[in-house]
């Protein structure tokens, strides 16, 4: 891949990608989205965490954790990493209840149903066998080339898993949700971005997820959907472009975790539908709180107005 697909600090991309909202840009985790605060706990809800195997989804199950929640379900495609973000949580030694689905999201659905309607019937006796938090992070980066020289399954398989897969997780959510229960949808900058060589599919697929849970929020009204950009996070997936992106502001995974878990509190209540990034710092996105309730457009992806 061409270094240029990612943009350097000399590029009028890199201003457009990297510009916080807030006068802050955080790369790291802070006290204001620490997951013990009492503001932001989640004492005794119950969680699923897809994409749980490694990265932000490991990140996001072990904060909600601290937070409190009782019990959740860690899903991807491979046992053992599952495991090893299982054993985390539990050297925690915090007595969250942990359940394991080894699950390809983009499979066979009635995989997927059964596996959250257990999940539910077993983790959610006190709450009437509802769950309280979705946490979609399982998605996929299909190789970096033109739309030409791309191999075509390969092409395809990213909206297989980056669509299809979130489709089949929303509707495999939607029966098992608690009144009020909150959807944290994992997407990309990029979506927003100028052209980026050889990234159509990633960016494509993604966009199209992130209409996707758009339209679940205005389905379901009594939920909240908040759909969140992770930051630049050096994972597997990173790999397939970090030659490029040398000298950029890497995100630790651990504030993707984190603003994920204030994302889900009630703090946080007034992002209903809203896209956000970690990297813009809450207090300071509490201080544009009416800014948001006033502007229905305000931090969406969405066309306004015509140059």
């Amino acid at each position: 891949m061409s270094v240029s697909a990612v943009p350097s600090r000399d590029d009028p991309l890199f201003e457009e990608m990297f510009r916080p909202v807030t006068k802050t840009y955080r790369s790291q985790t802070y006290a204001a989205i620490d997951p013990t605060l009492p503001k932001l706990s989640n004492r005794g809800k119950t969680a699923v965490v897809a994409g749980a195997g490694s990265g932000i989804g490991a990140a996001c199950a072990l904060s909600l954790a601290k937070s409190g929640v009782a019990a959740i379900a860690l899903l991807a495609r491979t046992e053992s990493a599952l495991n090893q973000t299982k054993s985390s949580i539990e050297a925690l030694g915090l007595g969250t209840k942990l359940f394991v689905y080894a699950v390809d999201i983009a499979g066979t659905a009635a995989v997927l149903n059964q596996a959250l309607a257990d999940f539910a019937a077993a983790a959610g006796k006190d709450k009437e066998g509802k769950v309280d938090i979705l946490v979609a992070s399982a998605g996929i980066m299909p190789d970096i080339v033109s739309i030409q020289d791309a191999e075509a399954d390969e092409w395809w398989r990213g909206f297989e898993v980056n669509v299809r897969g979130r489709f089949n997780l929303l509707r495999a959510f939607a029966p098992v949700v608690a009144d009020g229960g909150v959807v944290v949808h994992i997407t990309t900058a990029a979506l927003h971005m100028a052209y980026m060589p050889g990234f159509s599919c990633y960016r494509a697929s993604n966009s199209a997820a992130t209409k996707m849970f758009e339209y679940f929020g205005n389905e379901h009204p009594g939920l909240r959907v908040v759909q969140v950009h992770p930051g630049l996070i050096r994972s597997p997936m990173s790999l397939k472009f970090a030659a490029g992106a040398e000298g950029l502001p890497w995100t630790d995974v651990e504030l993707s975790g984190d603003f994920v878990n204030w994302a889900t509190s009630s703090e946080a209540a007034f992002l209903k539908d809203r896209f956000v990034h970690v990297n813009w710092d809450v207090e300071e996105l509490l201080q544009r709180k009416a800014d948001v309730e006033k502007d229905p457009f305000l931090f969406t992806v969405t066309l306004k107005g015509w140059a």
